[in-house]
C-alpha cells in the first residue's frame, strides 16, 4: 500500500506547526472559541497535504468540523493540573501527569473525530449534519444571554464572582448541553410536522403530576430529608470555612426549586419517554442529542453524584467532555464509522502523551538556574533571564505541535485506506458557504473582539483605546469601543458574505480554480488575520517576555505559509473498493491495537514522567506554576475553595 503524504516529513511538519501556532494563539484567547483556531488550521493543512483530490474538494468542511471538534476541549480547566506536576508533592505530581494525559486524550479524541468526519462521510450524510448543527449552535448561544440577564438581576459581581449566580453549577457549561437537547427536541417535532404532538402534551403533564405525587409521598414519609443529605454535598472543608459560604454539587437555585422538583423531574421524564418512542432525529440531530446526553450523563454521574472532581475547586467540564467522547464512539458504532473511532483513539492517545509530555519538557527546560534546586547565586543570576521567559506558552505550543502530529497520523492512516468519497446526488451548495463563513468572519470575530478589552485596559496611566468614542458627523451617537469594533467588523463580514454568494454564481478572479488553491486561500484568510490580531492584542502591554510567545507564533506562521503554498498539486493513490474499505484491511485488529496502545500509554506515561521530574527536582517545587496540591491538608480544594461573595479562583 502506498504511503500517505501526510506521514511524510513535510506532511507531519505542516500539520504539526499549524496546530502549534494556533495553540500558541489560543493561549492568549482561551476557551472554546480560541481552541477552534488551531483545529481549523490543522484540518486545512491535513486536507491539503493529503494529496487526495476528493478531500481537497471538501476543504471548507474540514476547516469547520476540525474547528468544532477541537472546540469541545476548550471548556476544560487544566491550569491547576499543570501546577500539580510542578508541586514537588509525589501524589499530586503523579495525579497531575495522569490528569494531563486524560485531558489531552479528551481534547485530541474529539479534535481527531471532528477532523475525520469530512474524510469519511458521503456528501449527503455530511451535508445532512448542517441543519441540526446550526439549530444547536444557535440554541447554545442563548444561555450566555440568559445567564447575563439573571446575573444582572441577582446583582452578581461579574465573572469573578459568578459562583453567586443562581445558575452556577460546578463552573460548568450545563446550560449549553440542556439548550442543545431541547433545540433538537423542537427540531424533531418540526421535522415530523408536529405528529403526535397531543401525546407529547399528555405524557409531559402525566409525568409532572406523577412526579409531584411521588415528592408529596416522600415528604410525608420523611424520606426527602434523607435524600437531600445523601445527594447534596458542600464543596470545601467545613473545618476551615463556614459551611454556608460553600457552593454545593448542585445549582445554587436548587433550594428555591425544591417544592417543584418532583413535577419538573416528572415532566422531563414524560417528555423523554415521548421522544424515546416517536423521535426520529434524522441527519445530524441524533449526533447532537447523543453528544448532549453524553455530556449530561458524564457530568451528573462523576462529579455531581459520585463526587469525582478532577481539579477542585475549578470547573468540572472534563466529566461532560468525557461523556461526549463516549457518546461520539457509540454514535460511530451505530453509524458504522469505525474509521472515525480509530482516528479519535489515535489522535487522543498522541494528544494525551503530548499534554503530559509537554509539561515534563517544560519542567526540564526551567531546571537550569532554577532557584529551587540551584544554590549558587552566580548561577541563578546567570539564568535569571532564561527563567523569566514565558515558559507556559512554550508548553502550550509544544502540546499543540504534538496534537498536530496526532491529526497528521490519524488522517494519514485513513488517507490511503479509504475509497474515493461518494459525492453523487444533489449538493447543498449553501453548506459550503456556511462552512467558510464559520471559519472566517465568525471565528475571527469571536476571538479578535477580545482584543478590545486589552486595548481599553489601563497600561500605566493611559489606554491604547478609549472606552467610548464619537465618530465625526455622528457626534450624537457614542458607542463603546466594542460597539465600534462590532460595527466595522459587521460591514466587512457582510461584504465577505456577499462575495461568497457571488462566487457560487460566477467565479471571482481572486478565487483559484483548483481546490488546492482555494484551500490555500482559506488558510491564509484564517491564519494571518489571527497572527496579526494576536500581536495587536499583546502590543499595548508588550514586554520582552512576550518575544518567545509572539515571536515563535510569527516564525511558525511564516513556515506554515511556505509549506502550504509549496504543496504539489499532484494526487496520491488511494485504495479501490467500497466505502467500507478500511474494514477488509482488518478493522478489528487496528481497533484492538489502538486501544492497547492507549491503555499502555495512559499507564506508563504518568509513571515515567513523574519519575523523571522527581529525579531532577526531588521534593522541591519547580515554580513557574502553582504551587498547587491535589492531596493533603494544604490541597487547593481545602485552602482555596470557591466561596460565595468572594473572587472566583
Amino acid at each position: 500500500m502506498p504511503a500517505s503524504p501526510l506521514l511524510a516529513s513535510t506532511g507531519l511538519l505542516v500539520v504539526a506547526l499549524s496546530l502549534a501556532l494556533g495553540w500558541g494563539i489560543r493561549g492568549n484567547y482561551g476557551h472554546e472559541t480560541g481552541a477552534m483556531l488551531p483545529g481549523a488550521l490543522a484540518a486545512i493543512a491535513a486536507c491539503l497535504a493529503s494529496g487526495r483530490a476528493d478531500w481537497r474538494a471538501r476543504v471548507p468542511f474540514f476547516a469547520l468540523f476540525g474547528a468544532l471538534g477541537w472546540a469541545f476541549g476548550g471548556s476544560i480547566s487544566y491550569m491547576q493540573v499543570i501546577g500539580y506536576t510542578h508541586s514537588g508533592h509525589l501524589p499530586s505530581q503523579l495525579y497531575g501527569f495522569a490528569a494531563l494525559f486524560l485531558i489531552g486524550f479528551l481534547w485530541g479524541a474529539l479534535g481527531g473525530g471532528g477532523t475525520a468526519l469530512p474524510a469519511v462521510l458521503d456528501r449527503q450524510r455530511l451535508e445532512g449534519l448542517f441543519p441540526p448543527l446550526l439549530v444547536a449552535c444557535a440554541a447554545m448561544s442563548v444561555p450566555e444571554v440568559v445567564t447575563s440577564v439573571i446575573e444582572d438581576a441577582a446583582a452578581v459581581g461579574g465573572a469573578m464572582k459568578r459562583q453567586d449566580s443562581p445558575l452556577y453549577w460546578l463552573d460548568s457549561d450545563w446550560l449549553q448541553a440542556v439548550a442543545a437537547i431541547f433545540a433538537m427536541l423542537a427540531y424533531d417535532v418540526v421535522e415530523r410536522r408536529f405528529a403526535h404532538s397531543g401525546e407529547l402534551l399528555v405524557r409531559g403533564a402525566a409525568g409532572a403530576v406523577a412526579g409531584a405525587t411521588i415528592q408529596l409521598v416522600l415528604h410525608a414519609a420523611g424520606l426527602d430529608a434523607h435524600l437531600w443529605r445523601l445527594l447534596v454535598r458542600t464543596q470545601g472543608d467545613p473545618s476551615l470555612f463556614p459551611v454556608e459560604q460553600f457552593v454545593t454539587n448542585w445549582p445554587n437555585a436548587l433550594p428555591a426549586a425544591i417544592p417543584h422538583l418532583g413535577s419538573i423531574t416528572g415532566l422531563l421524564l414524560g417528555i423523554g419517554s415521548f421522544f424515546a418512542r416517536h423521535g426520529r432525529f434524522s441527519g445530524g440531530a441524533r449526533l447532537v442529542v447523543m453528544l448532549a446526553l453524553g455530556w449530561l450523563a458524564g457530568f451528573l454521574i462523576l462529579p455531581v453524584v459520585l463526587g469525582l472532581r478532577l481539579t477542585p475547586p475549578r470547573g468540572d467540564d472534563w466529566a461532560g467532555i468525557l461523556g461526549v467522547v463516549v457518546a461520539a464512539i457509540l454514535w460511530c458504532r451505530r453509524e458504522r464509522l469505525p474509521e472515525v473511532t480509530i482516528a479519535m483513539i489515535v489522535a487522543g492517545t498522541i494528544g494525551g502523551l503530548g499534554f503530559s509530555g509537554a509539561a515534563l519538557l517544560k519542567l526540564l527546560m526551567v531546571a537550569p538556574g532554577n532557584p529551587g534546586i540551584v544554590s549558587d547565586p552566580v548561577v541563578v543570576a546567570a539564568w535569571r533571564h532564561w527563567q523569566g521567559a514565558n515558559w507556559h506558552s512554550f508548553l502550550e505550543q509544544t502540546y499543540g505541535f504534538v496534537n498536530g502530529l496526532g491529526i497528521a497520523v490519524a488522517l494519514g492512516l485513513l488517507a490511503t485506506r479509504l475509497a474515493p468519497l461518494d459525492d453523487s446526488g444533489p449538493r447543498r451548495r449553501w453548506t459550503e458557504i456556511v462552512a467558510v463563513l464559520g471559519v472566517v468572519p465568525w471565528l475571527l470575530h469571536a476571538n479578535l473582539v477580545k482584543n478590545v478589552a486589552d486595548w481599553t485596559a489601563l497600561h500605566g496611566d493611559h489606554r491604547a483605546l478609549p472606552l467610548a468614542m464619537k465618530a465625526p458627523l455622528l457626534a450624537g451617537n457614542e458607542l463603546t469601543a466594542t460597539g465600534w469594533f462590532d460595527l466595522f467588523f459587521a460591514v466587512a463580514a457582510a461584504a465577505f458574505t456577499f462575495l461568497c454568494v457571488v462566487q457560487r454564481r460566477r467565479p471571482l478572479a481572486i478565487v483559484p480554480p483548483s481546490w488546492l488553491g482555494r484551500g490555500q486561500l482559506l488558510a491564509m484568510l484564517v491564519l494571518w488575520p489571527m497572527v496579526l490580531g494576536n500581536f495587536a492584542k499583546a502590543l499595548p502591554g508588550f514586554t520582552e517576555q512576550r518575544l518567545l510567545t509572539e515571536g515563535s507564533v510569527l516564525v511558525c506562521a511564516v513556515i506554515v505559509t511556505l509549506l502550504l503554498l509549496l504543496l504539489p498539486d499532484g494526487e496520491t493513490r488511494i485504495c479501490a473498493g467500497s466505502h467500507d474499505a478500511l474494514r477488509p484491511l482488518g478493522f478489528r485488529a487496528p481497533a484492538s491495537g489502538t486501544l492497547a496502545a492507549l491503555v499502555l500509554a495512559a499507564t506508563l506515561a504518568p509513571l515515567v514522567e513523574t519519575a523523571i521530574t522527581r529525579a531532577v527536582y526531588g521534593n522541591t517545587a519547580a515554580g513557574h506554576a502553582g504551587p498547587n496540591l491535589r492531596f493533603g491538608p494544604e490541597a487547593n480544594w481545602r485552602t482555596k475553595p470557591i466561596l460565595k461573595g468572594s473572587l472566583h479562583r
